[in-house]
């Protein structure tokens, strides 16, 4: 006899429960990582956005999670004006640096 499932009404959506605790997640400066998160992908746009993502912040540094090698080499000729964009479109928090890492997306 097989069980049943409960109804779909007592499932979190996965999008909710990620969107909550990256806004639990804050920076040093007092600025939520989901903003930086916003705001990165729409500074740098498509297809930066479907390779690289910020993961992590630690005081004026951005941890960046990339898909492949081959964006993270071209991801540090371009880091200089990632930089300058994505302070341009942050409010509060002021990113000094950005490291590339290659990671899960």
């Amino acid at each position: 006899m097989e069980k049943k499932r409960p109804p779909n009404s007592t499932f979190t959506p996965i999008g909710r429960v990620l969107e909550s605790i990256l806004d639990q997640c804050r920076s040093d400066s007092g600025g939520g990582i989901l903003q930086l998160v916003h705001v990165w992908e729409k500074v740098v746009g498509p297809p930066i956005s479907d390779n690289a993502k910020p993961f992590a912040v630690k005081g004026s540094l951005l941890l960046v999670h990339v898909s492949s090698s081959a964006w993270l080499h071209q991801l540090q000729f371009l880091k200089a004006e990632l930089l300058e964009k994505l302070n341009h479109g942050l409010k509060n928090e002021r990113i000094e640096d950005i490291k590339f890492k290659i990671g899960l997306m």
